[in-house]
């Protein structure tokens, strides 16, 4: 069994994850280590139960059984996590652990001089500007970059003899939602912009600069910005953003260099230091202005996020629809298609383990999962379910049969209960991004949904109500349009003859104003007794208004909806002579057969049959008026 490397990563969708994470990939690959990120999407808001669950991540793994651990506490952003892995870390981790970027005194360390990066900043803007007016924007002052970063600043200023007051350091929090937040604070008690403010990073830098536009402030020529980090959006902005590239790919690669080096038993100094490197830019006015000459590029990306918001919103339409464990799983696996992954596993805490041990649903696992499905990409999924244990992350016959890889993990809970956890093998060029986020989110609302209609002991008066219509006990309009897409997706895989049939009562208006409401309903209810009595096995029919019904036909049969039709028209003129009321009982209806109009959507043919229906009822109407 191959060795393995956990890594412990937040805010996965950053880019300085990303590069950090697939330097890591890499390199673990070339001397055969498995890795397994676990990670998660960050807080939400203040939605502290949401946080919990995104935090519960750390206790997946049975850290005991792991090679080598990699951890990037600067990354998590949920209170109380960073001592919480450390505290596990120290309990039960037998391995080498390395971290990232924020100094531990009991575990090895890969550190960045960005200290005196930020030093050489505020040095550039003093000596080469000749500033004195400088403002300081820090980043989470719980990390010890943030406050690492700070002290530098204030080194600097103070060798300079330059007086920091209260208003020219704003406490942000490493991302870009303070930027309006930050300006107003510098600019209380003033009436000139300051010369330059220096970020802790990047996101904040840009959200400075979007803040000064939107006041009509000229960078650099009213004001000059700096950031850190060097991300790529900030490489692309106008103007580009003077900043510090830190090595991320040096962080990774360092990390399991070190991890193998204690593994062979070789000597491993405690502390690794790397060293950034300032890089000039327009935002300063000292460099020039990268642009983004590959607009194809920048086309696709836009359409790519465009198609992303359409497929979360139908995603989360049909996850409504989804009652059972299969009927959820179906969405997932349809929406899988569109995220970066070669492969995916689901796997799910066991329910009959919780019970028994009274395993807590909230922030715990259960020391046996269920792969549940693999998903793939261009490929029905694998739905063969496998129990394994927990501490093994994956099946080990799984593990077995592929070469050295890198995977990211995600907790799948609904706030903080924990149902089990995806593994998804992404391709190499791609990352998650917020629709990861949203497929995770919507799949565990999902699982959420179907638990809760699972334990209340009326699910199927529940199902009724919701899918069948309340008087004529055949479907609504939520259940036929729920049948439809079924039987439209067998229809596809068969072949077979799917015809829609729209049908309208007649004369129910004149029903109700002549003998009253009851008298109409009770005509509604023969009608749909005598649709009930037509479909097959694999039929249906619904009441989708008023006096509107459909019926789906599906047959191997051509002359299926002949047959059909010759029925009803048969079957209505035998209730109306049986009953014998005072009105007459008539319906009009039309048939749109979808194999012969290939050429038309769903919806089309639905129409199609609705209009040849009309034409019907319109003929039946002249009839009357004739007659009378």
């Amino acid at each position: 069994m191959r060795k393995k490397i956990g890594i412990f990563m937040g805010e996965i969708i950053s880019e300085y994850q990303e590069v950090v994470v697939k330097t890591i990939f890499r390199k673990a690959r070339e001397v055969g280590y498995d890795v397994f990120t676990f990670c998660n999407f960050g807080a939400y808001g203040d939605n502290v139960l949401y946080a919990e669950g995104e935090k519960s991540v750390i206790r997946i793994p049975d850290l005991e059984r792991l090679d080598g651990i990699i951890v990037a506490d600067d990354t998590f952003d949920i209170d109380g996590m960073e001592a919480e892995i450390f505290g596990l870390l120290k309990e039960k981790a037998k391995c080498p652990v390395v971290y990232l970027r924020n100094p531990n005194d009991v575990f090895y360390n890969v550190l960045v001089e960005d200290g005196e990066a930020i030093a050489d900043i505020t040095r550039h803007f003093i000596k080469h500007h000749g500033f004195r007016d400088i403002c300081f924007m820090t980043g989470n002052m719980n990390s010890e970059d943030a406050r690492k970063r700070h002290r530098w600043f204030l080194t600097v200023m103070e060798e300079e003899k330059i007086p920091v007051t209260e208003h020219m350091v704003f406490n942000g929090d490493w991302w870009r939602e303070k930027g309006k937040e930050a300006v107003d604070w510098f600019m209380e008690g003033r009436t000139t912009y300051p010369q330059a403010i220096i970020c802790s990073n990047d996101y904040m830098a840009l959200s400075v600069c979007d803040e000064l536009k939107k006041r009509g402030v000229r960078i650099p020529e009213d004001v000059c910005v700096s950031g850190y980090d060097d991300i790529m959006e900030a490489r692309r902005y106008y103007p580009s953003i003077t900043s510090v590239r830190a090595p991320f790919e040096d962080l990774g690669k360092k990390a399991v260099e070190i991890i193998e080096k204690v593994n062979r038993g070789e000597e491993q100094e405690r502390v690794v230091w790397l060293k950034p490197g300032l890089e000039l830019r327009r935002s300063c006015g000292c460099g020039g202005q990268e642009l983004m000459n590959d607009c194809s590029s920048l086309l696709h990306k836009i359409y790519v996020q465009e198609n992303d918001v359409k497929q979360t919103v139908c995603m989360t339409t049909e996850y409504q629809d989804a009652f059972e464990e299969s009927e959820y799983l179906k969405v997932a696996e349809k929406y899988f298609a569109n995220i970066g992954c070669s492969k995916a596993y689901l796997c799910m805490c066991d329910e009959e383990e919780r019970d028994l041990d009274r395993v807590e649903l909230d922030h715990s696992y259960t020391k046996r999962m269920l792969l549940k499905r693999i998903f793939y990409k261009g490929k029905k999924s694998d739905n063969r379910e496998r129990g394994f244990d927990r501490s093994a992350i994956l099946p080990d016959k799984i593990l077995e049969q592929e070469d050295a890889q890198g995977y990211l993990l995600f907790p799948t809970h609904y706030k903080s209960k924990c149902y089990g956890y995806v593994v998804m093998l992404f391709e190499e060029e791609k990352w998650p991004d917020v629709y990861v986020q949203a497929y995770m989110m919507g799949l565990a609302n999902a699982i959420e949904e179907a638990a809760m209609h699972r334990e209340v002991s009326s699910l199927e008066q529940i199902k009724t109500l919701y899918h069948k219509d309340a008087l004529t006990g055949i479907y609504n309009r939520r259940g036929f349009e729920k049948q439809l897409r079924n039987l439209h997706e067998r229809y596809e895989e068969e072949g077979k003859f799917l015809s829609i049939v729209s049908i309208d009562m007649n004369g129910l208006k004149y029903i109700n104003d002549n003998f009253g409401h009851s008298e109409g309903d009770e005509a509604l209810c023969r009608l749909a007794n005598i649709l009930n009595g037509l479909v097959r096995e694999d039929e249906i029919c619904a009441r989708v208004g008023g006096d509107e019904y459909f019926v789906l036909l599906y047959s191997d049969d051509r002359k299926r909806e002949l047959e059909f039709a010759e029925q009803f028209i048969r079957a209505m003129r035998e209730d109306e002579e049986k009953v014998k009321k005072p009105y007459p009982f008539r319906a009009s209806f039309g048939i749109c057969c979808i194999s012969d109009e290939q050429d038309l959507s769903l919806m089309s043919c639905m129409q199609l049959a609705d209009k040849r229906m009309y034409v019907q009822k319109k003929q039946y109407k002249m009839m009357q008026e004739k007659f009378l």
